[in-house]
């Protein structure tokens, strides 16, 4: 779904702020119910609430679909042009194309055109539909993680635990990888696929205009929320903790022989009455708690700038570096991801491994977050220049501008030809400047078709050795070669940073675990989920999508009129928003990270290896509990009293 967020804008010819909107929905549809699955988690049956979950991800993804069945092919925006009956040569600087219609189907006129599109502008608002998609996903995601992780948490060796987790994460990301993969492959193909001959298309992936499957891979992934749900189903209420069910099985074999049998942990019947009555209690607990306070506070900014990043990191690359969304996609899957993968499963390795204690762990995270943070910064010496278009952010090579305000994009060169102010359908001319459509080069000639075809007698292109008016253009926007050279210096930058970050996430999860009560772990979960994505992943989007919108030279026009998707950024003052944002949300998990670490130290004896205060006897307490009843107890919950079965 993140990878698809530019053809999404596009298809449906939004700004970057709603984009925004419909990739925060998902964190709405967490709101809605994530604190009551996570505080009544471990009285309900978690694997089946799971289940459920998955199903209603499985729906949300169908949902946003539906647009793709309801609207018509997507019709790009190209310039009119005239035929000459005598030759095959167009002319995009003729009289002829006065009206300025945008031709957007070979197989159908201009006139005809304005008016079909007209009719179906309620399609417009047919994002709605990913909108409610994206807010049933958050529904459906809401129980996965806090539940999940409580219930490996509650029958595994604290030992163990650790590493376990951080397994269970680090795998987790193998979905983003592959989604990341599928996410390239469908941004490769054209949105109407199957309906439309590609042939006839005039632009490429690299092409601001160019809208992928974007559908395809929800199918898809639908399809495997739903599949996925069907193991859970199978799952019991709660396991033996491990590497207690074989130590009672050996004893009860070597006293009362082969045929003794233990009851399974019942489960607890739930009074809601008293479930909302110990909600307060518990949540006044947590946020008591300054060391889970500050770790939520840190938590919120990590989202915040995690969230960002993820959103238009593609965007991002596309602007800055000159590559294609696929291409940006895939590099994301095939090395970003990964490298995130190895470093969760390498924080936790390490937790086991040298046994870390909490105080340990939060020196760890902080050094390795600090590093990160400085990796950061060197992200700004990545420059690129602004793609260069005539009367946008260059002027007409040696040609004086026309001082009329509305026609701020025409020169003495282009004034007889009548171009259309709102098209974008750039051509790349020899002396190295785009311009926005043929129409605006000056060009009255050309050769070839489709994606081949070639302008000559450009009236405002100035070629090397040919003289003023007598170079061509070809269709598309020019390359910039730095920024393409800079491109893997910033990827490297960027590798580096997500290994540290990685790195240290397990170690800063885990400190979550053992700063609170063992009945809290799964509220606890929840509360952390909910903050950052309801404080982070919600708002990311939006403030993130709206700074980017300011940094818009010139964006697309919608065939009845109002703003479409941006066509061309300012990619010196999209950097230093982008990754200024990036920058100061981090400096501020910094800050955040050194009070938690002098927090922990003060709490905890650096020397010893149990918990100083309360929660370590809450600690030892349940732990006892577990091994004599083999079930929690729980606030709010009425269980069944212990039956023994005796050998007959």
């Amino acid at each position: 779904m993140k990878s698809m967020s530019s053809q999404i804008e596009r298809r449906f010819e939004i700004s970057s702020s709603i984009v925004g909107i419909i990739d925060g929905s998902f964190e709405i549809g967490n709101l809605m119910v994530m604190v009551l699955v996570s505080y009544l988690g471990p009285r309900v049956h978690r694997p089946k609430i799971i289940a459920v979950g998955c199903l209603v991800m499985s729906l949300g993804a169908f949902l946003s679909v539906m647009p793709q069945f309801l609207m018509g092919r997507y019709n790009y925006e190209r310039i009119t042009v005239s035929v000459d009956n005598s030759t095959t040569s167009v002319s995009a600087c003729s009289p002829a194309s006065s009206e300025g219609h945008p031709v957007t189907d070979a197989m159908e006129t201009p006139s005809t055109m304005e008016n079909v599109e007209c009719e179906k502008t309620t399609n417009s608002y047919l994002w709605l539909f990913v909108l409610m998609g994206n807010l049933l996903r958050g529904i459906g995601e809401a129980p996965i993680m806090p539940l999940g992780v409580s219930y490996l948490d509650d029958f595994s060796k604290e030992e163990n635990s650790a590493f376990y987790i951080g397994l269970v994460r680090s795998s987790g990301m193998f979905g983003p990888t592959l989604g990341f993969l599928l996410g390239s492959f469908c941004a490769s193909l054209w949105v109407d696929i199957g309906v439309v001959d590609t042939d006839a298309i005039s632009i490429n992936p690299k092409d601001t205009r160019w809208v992928g499957a974007w559908w395809l891979g929800l199918l898809i992934c639908g399809s495997v929320n739903f599949i996925a749900s069907l193991p859970f189903w199978f799952l019991p209420y709660s396991v033996p903790k491990e590497g207690e069910n074989q130590t009672q099985k050996i004893s009860n074999l070597s006293v009362q022989g082969d045929h003794c049998k233990i009851d399974s942990p019942t489960q607890p019947q739930l009074k809601f009455s008293e479930a909302v009555k110990d909600f307060l209690p518990a949540l006044r607990k947590l946020f008591g708690n300054s060391i889970f306070l500050v770790y939520i506070f840190l938590t919120i900014l990590q989202y915040n700038a995690l969230v960002g990043i993820i959103t238009y990191e593609t965007k991002f690359m596309e602007q800055q570096f000159n590559v294609s969304v696929a291409r940006a996609i895939f590099l994301i899957g095939v090395i970003l991801l990964p490298i995130t993968i190895l470093g969760m499963f390498l924080g936790g390795f390490l937790i086991k491994k040298f046994k870390l204690h909490i105080t340990e762990m939060a020196k760890f995270a902080c050094i390795t977050f600090v590093a990160a943070y400085l990796l950061n910064l060197l992200y700004f010496t990545c420059s690129c220049e602004v793609l260069q278009v005539a009367g946008l952010t260059t002027p007409y090579s040696g040609i004086e501008h026309l001082s009329s305000t509305k026609n701020i994009y025409m020169a003495s060169c282009n004034a007889d030809c009548s171009c259309n102010l709102d098209q974008w359908d750039p051509v790349c001319g020899d002396d190295g400047v785009t311009y926005m459509t043929a129409c605006f080069a000056g060009c009255k000639s050309s050769t070839g078709t489709g994606k081949n075809m070639v302008f000559h007698n450009c009236s405002c292109v100035e070629g090397q050795g040919h003289g003023l008016g007598n170079s061509s253009a070809v269709l598309g926007q020019c390359q910039r070669e730095s920024c393409t050279k800079a491109f893997p210096y910033f990827l490297a930058l960027q590798t580096a940073c997500a290994f540290m970050l990685a790195l240290g996430g397990t170690p800063t999860y885990m400190i979550m675990f053992r700063s609170v009560s063992p009945d809290l772990k799964s509220f606890a979960v929840g509360i952390e989920t909910l903050g950052g994505r309801v404080l982070g992943g919600l708002p990311a989007p939006i403030y993130f999508g709206a700074l980017i919108d300011e940094t818009c030279l010139k964006w697309g026009t919608k065939s009845c009129g109002g703003s479409g998707s941006c066509r061309v950024y300012d990619t010196k003052e999209f950097r230093n928003v982008y990754l200024g944002l990036i920058a100061g949300l981090r400096a501020g998990c910094c800050v955040l990270y050194i009070v938690l670490s002098v927090l922990i130290m003060k709490r905890f004896k650096p020397e010893g290896k149990e918990v100083t205060d309360i929660k370590n006897t809450e600690r030892s307490t349940s732990k006892e509990l577990d091994t004599a009843n083999k079930k929690d107890i729980l606030p709010g919950a009425r269980t069944s009293e212990e039956s023994e079965e005796t050998c007959m």
